[in-house]
């Protein structure tokens, strides 16, 4: 698979505990322009914790925010939500190996 060098870090690893982090890591602008790939390698991978983060993510960056500039509750709070039950499949994922 032919992907950017800062989408090798996503793809250099075996470890669920990488990805969480890589995709806790990984720059907004990345994620958004690239969320394509990265959805399909998480997929493929079997990281459906790591999917529904990408989602959250996408859904809080995209968000219209209030009139004082910070985004709304409804869309901070499930990127943390997703960020937990992220690490927390990471960490059973290699506790089964």
């Amino acid at each position: 698979m032919n992907v950017l060098p800062i989408i090798e870090g996503l793809t250099d690893s075996n470890a669920p505990s990488d990805w969480a982090l890589w995709l806790m890591r990984c720059p907004l602008g990345i994620i958004h322009r690239e969320q394509t790939t990265i959805r399909r390698i998480l997929q493929q991978r079997g990281f459906a914790a790591g999917v529904a983060y990408l989602d959250a993510l996408l859904a809080y960056s995209n968000a219209t925010r209030l009139p004082d500039g910070t985004f709304p509750a409804t869309v901070v709070m499930p990127v943390h939500m997703a960020a937990g039950a992220m690490r927390e499949a990471a960490r059973a994922a290699e506790g089964a190996e």
